[in-house]
Formats: C-alpha cells, sequence, structure tokens
C-alpha cells in the first residue's frame, strides 16, 4: 500500500504497515557462547513537504514619520506628568523604578528559603500564628475594631496628606 501524496495523512498510513524485523545470519562455528542479538525494527521517513508555506510582510512606507509621531507623543505625555515644577512625581517615578529589583532580589530569596527542608513548615506555622493574633488583637472585639480603623485612617492621612 503506497500512498500517493505527500501529506501527514500518507505518513501515518505508512507507519500502520507492517515492517519485516531483520536478523543477523547465524555463525559459521561457535567457540563461545553467542550474544544476544536485538532485531533492528526501522520506521518509514515521513514523508517531507514540497513545498514551502509564504508569508508576506507589508512593510509600511511611512515608517520614519510613524515612529517620529510616537517620539513626540511620549514626549509630550512625558512634559506633561514630570515637567518643570513636579518633582514629586518624578520621585514616586525614581521610587517605583528602584522598587522592582528590590522586589525580584526579595522574591530570589524567598524561592531560596522554600526549598530548604525544614523552613516552609517553620513560615507556614509563623503566618497561622501571626493570623490568630492579628484576629484576637483587631477583629475580635467592636472596641479594637475601631482601633484599628482608626489608625489606619491616620497612617492614610500622613501618607498622602
Amino acid at each position: 500500500m503506497e500512498p500517493q501524496e505527500t501529506t501527514v495523512e500518507a505518513a501515518v498510513e505508512n507507519l500502520g504497515e507492517p515492517v519485516e524485523l531483520a536478523a543477523p545470519p547465524p555463525p559459521a562455528h561457535e567457540t563461545t557462547k553467542p550474544a544476544a542479538t536485538k532485531p533492528v525494527v526501522s520506521a518509514p521517513e515521513p514523508a517531507k513537504s514540497t513545498t514551502e508555506p509564504r508569508t508576506e510582510v507589508a512593510i509600511p512606507q511611512d515608517t520614519p514619520e510613524l515612529t517620529n509621531e510616537i517620539w513626540n507623543k511620549v514626549t509630550a505625555t512625558w512634559q506633561e506628568y514630570f515637567g518643570e515644577g513636579k518633582k514629586a512625581n518624578v520621585t514616586i517615578a525614581l521610587t517605583v523604578i528602584a522598587a522592582i529589583p528590590v522586589l525580584i532580589a526579595a522574591s530570589t530569596l524567598l524561592e531560596f528559603l522554600d526549598k530548604l527542608p525544614i523552613l516552609p513548615s517553620i513560615f507556614e506555622l509563623v503566618g497561622f500564628g501571626y493570623s490568630i493574633w492579628f484576629i484576637y488583637r483587631y477583629l475580635l472585639l467592636a472596641n479594637t475594631r475601631k482601633e484599628l480603623i482608626d489608625t489606619i485612617t491616620i497612617w492614610k492621612n500622613k501618607v498622602f496628606g
């Protein structure tokens, strides 16, 4: 059964055909015990496609103008938010940018500690204990909930003004 097409279906059909096993001929005379030989099984090669897919990429002709337009929009937006006299925004932006490597380092450290044998269990126990204490201290009674809300409000006023 020889397929006429070079498609995936034809290759699958080839795989379904029986394969003959070739055994080596016996030696002429034996002086030692022969080693066990395994028959060699070879699968047919999958059919290769004769056509290559074509991909056409449309390149815009006004690329420099488009790039300049995008750059002008970016610089205008930057000047609008971080222009002269707006140092607080620059400080916030630099703080956020500086925090990224710190967060990456902290994540790497926690991944390392998580791989140590007993520390993850200890961390879970400490977290569970802290959660129980926090519930007992701040959430169980009405007057302590009021204290927590007041503390959060004072903190928000200090931070955001």
